[in-house]
């Protein structure tokens, strides 16, 4: 009876030794430097998801993986998941500032301002509040909204968070580990100010900041019906736009940055008699939109691993191509690297690995979310997500280049120490910012970490070409991606090493 029991025992600790000591190449420049070029080229388009550029780049991808042989996801429609997404478009805007025994103020929609809609045509006039940067985290002692009513107001908050502007403060450090994702911070903010009952928001750009035309180009031009979209309407305003706001009112903007720099929590302040008038006049239309998936097939098909990354960018704005070679060419082309390697390894996994391109990403992670909502999680069980999104750049603060951050969930203690194992045999290991995304909405990850699926998520840092046509792919660190392939293909391995 003993040895037949330890007999399946000592097979399981074979096969396991077996797969630990198996080798998938990691991969090297050359496995995904031409990939990235293409897909951030002009001849992309910079693959807007509801643009020419977005659907020329998902063939590409298609055929990427049908080279490396991967299979289909799909019997039917192959490696494409289609689906249809709404864009509301902002066909006209108004924003007028009015002050009592003075004229109206009417600022540009083209110089002073850009606006993300909610769903619907709007038109309304408010009092106005400002809340310091618009963040409520008592437990942090961080609670610019403390005894202050701004139901049916309008927010004015500050880009940012407290001491943004100098990365060696303890506010600094402080604020960049609770966000680590400029775009997750954004919607913290316009979170908070809905759960206040505010009737819009306005974020004016912190003290210093360039001109309104410089401003980080994030395409807010539209807005996508979502559970994700935002529930009042967004206006950012440029430096210049703020001072015609707060003219009149007993308000330095950078005196409050420079008060917020030294300690956290400057009371509130309502613009005394100042209030705005805005319209919002919308164009709706319907788009169809694909993500690209194929697999590798394992042993036991009941079972996933998914490695994934968004293609989609900003596409063409106003005659102008934002290629995105970081965001997220960067991200995709890591990901064709680790399924060309494996593909070519000829080993069947113990599991499904898909490799999956997500759409739409930069509206809302509406790829991810179709493709999870649409997944039989009773018949089909995701052991891990791995995402990869802007993987070849590098912080300004970051002047090694040797800063990498992973998020995982709370309570992932055994993804960390395989994060921090794979990051030891690197010749030049990573100084890691480890994390965690519960809260954090700031890629795809959050599609499947909302639905309790373990993630690594990969993140090489944020930088001054984020969101704008500088983002090219003479820019990219090719040995820093390489790096973090390496990274991510040595914790995939002993991932499925560790499996029961």
């Amino acid at each position: 009876m003993r040895q037949q029991f330890l007999l399946p025992v000592i097979l399981f600790l074979c096969k396991s030794v077996l797969f630990s000591q198996t080798i998938v190449q990691n991969p090297s420049k050359s496995d995904f430097s031409g990939t990235l070029s293409f897909l951030a080229s002009d001849w992309m388009e910079g693959r807007g998801s509801t643009q020419k550029g977005g659907f020329m780049a998902s063939e590409y991808i298609a055929s990427m993986m049908e080279l490396y042989q991967l299979i289909p996801y799909n019997s039917k429609s192959g490696y494409f998941q289609d689906f249809k997404i709404l864009e509301h478009t902002v066909k006209k805007t108004s924003f007028e500032i009015k002050k009592r025994n003075t004229e109206t103020l009417l600022l540009s929609p083209e110089n002073d301002y850009q606006v993300t809609p909610i769903t619907q045509s709007l038109q309304r006039e408010a009092q106005i509040v400002f809340a310091g940067y618009g963040l409520s985290i008592p437990k942090e002692g961080c609670d610019d909204y403390k005894n202050l009513n701004v139901k049916g107001k309008i927010v004015v908050i500050l880009k940012g968070f407290p001491g943004h502007q100098d990365s060696t403060s303890t506010l600094y450090q402080k604020f960049k580990k609770l966000f680590p994702e400029e775009n997750n911070l954004e919607e913290v903010k316009i979170q908070t100010a809905i759960n206040k009952n505010a009737i819009a928001l306005i974020i004016i750009g912190a003290n210093g900041d360039p001109k309104f035309k410089n401003f980080k180009e994030d395409a807010l031009l539209h807005s996508l019906e979502t559970p994700t979209t935002t529930a009042i309407p967004l206006f950012k305003l440029n430096k210049s736009a703020a001072e015609k706001l707060f003219s009149g009112n007993s308000i330095s903007l950078e005196t409050v940055e420079k008060n917020y720099a030294n300690k956290i929590g400057i009371p509130p302040v309502q613009l005394k008699n100042t209030t705005v008038n805005f319209s919002i006049e919308l164009q709706t239309k319907t788009f169809p939109v694909r993500n690209v998936l194929g697999m590798i097939q394992g042993k036991d098909t009941t079972k996933t691993i998914i490695v994934g990354a968004h293609y989609d960018h900003l596409g063409i704005i106003n005659d102008t191509i934002y290629n995105g070679a970081d965001d997220n060419a960067s991200g995709v082309s890591g990901m064709l690297a680790l399924a060309k390697n494996w593909s070519e390894s000829k080993i069947k996994p113990p599991c499904n690995i898909l490799f999956a391109s997500w759409t739409a990403e930069e509206m809302g992670l509406l790829g991810s979310q179709n493709f999870i909502q649409n997944f039989d999680l009773k018949k089909q069980k995701i052991l891990l997500v791995i995402n990869m999104d802007m993987i070849s750049r590098s912080a300004p603060e970051d002047k090694t280049h040797r800063v990498l951050s992973i998020g995982t969930q709370e309570g992932s203690d055994s993804l960390k120490e395989i994060i921090t194992f794979s990051n030891s045999k690197l010749s030049k290991p990573f100084t890691l910012d480890l994390w965690e995304t519960n809260g954090h909405t700031g890629s795809d990850y959050a599609s499947f970490a909302a639905k309790g699926i373990p993630v690594m998520t990969y993140f090489s840092g944020f930088h001054d070409d984020y969101h704008s046509i500088r983002d090219v792919a003479s820019k990219v660190d090719l040995d820093k991606i390489q790096d973090v392939l390496f990274i991510i293909n040595t914790s995939l391995l002993r991932f499925i090493a560790n499996m029961p």
